[in-house]
């Protein structure tokens, strides 16, 4: 419980420190997504109660943070974790590599999802060049944070889990 708790207050204190150095930084090339981690971890070696949790909590999150459609992303950050849970039994999650690999695909599968999203709801096709360069550079950012991340889950994992 404590470990769960502890992992999700990083989470939101990742986002919101994101958020609040992109308003002084121009990070806008490279903006990790960095809720897929927790989302991915949560499913793939928790279970998906947790990853669904994480998935709301983080959608709410960067829907506050930021001025996109209400429920856009909190409904890509629960096709994402549908994607995880479909592909929880399919996929081997062996490393940190893999682990980053999955983190930046997701990331990719976000971004197209919100595309889609958008066209169906609004009928809008103006910001999808905006999307679509802009996507490449926060997945490999979201890739190469989430090796770190990885190694954060696998540490508290061990802390938490050897005092039982």
């Amino acid at each position: 419980m404590i470990r769960k708790a502890v992992c999700l207050a990083f989470g939101v204190f990742l986002m919101i420190f994101e958020s609040s150095l992109s308003s002084f930084l121009p990070l806008e090339v490279a903006k990790p997504d960095l809720g897929v981690p927790f989302i991915i971890y949560g499913t793939f070696f928790l279970s998906p109660a947790e990853g669904l949790l994480a998935a709301v909590l983080f959608g709410f999150t960067q829907e506050i943070l930021s001025n996109s459609p209400a429920g856009a992303l909190v409904f890509t950050n629960v096709a994402l974790l549908l994607s995880c849970i479909f592909l929880k039994n399919r996929l081997y999650i062996e490393s940190r590599y893999t682990f980053s690999l999955v983190c930046g695909a997701a990331v990719l599968s976000e971004s197209f999802i919100f595309l889609a999203l958008s066209l169906l709801s609004k009928g809008e096709t103006k910001n999808i060049y905006n999307v679509l360069v802009f996507s490449i550079p926060d997945a490999i950012m979201t890739a190469f944070i989430s090796l770190f991340m990885f190694r954060f889950f696998e540490q508290l994992k061990i802390r938490y889990m050897s005092r039982v």
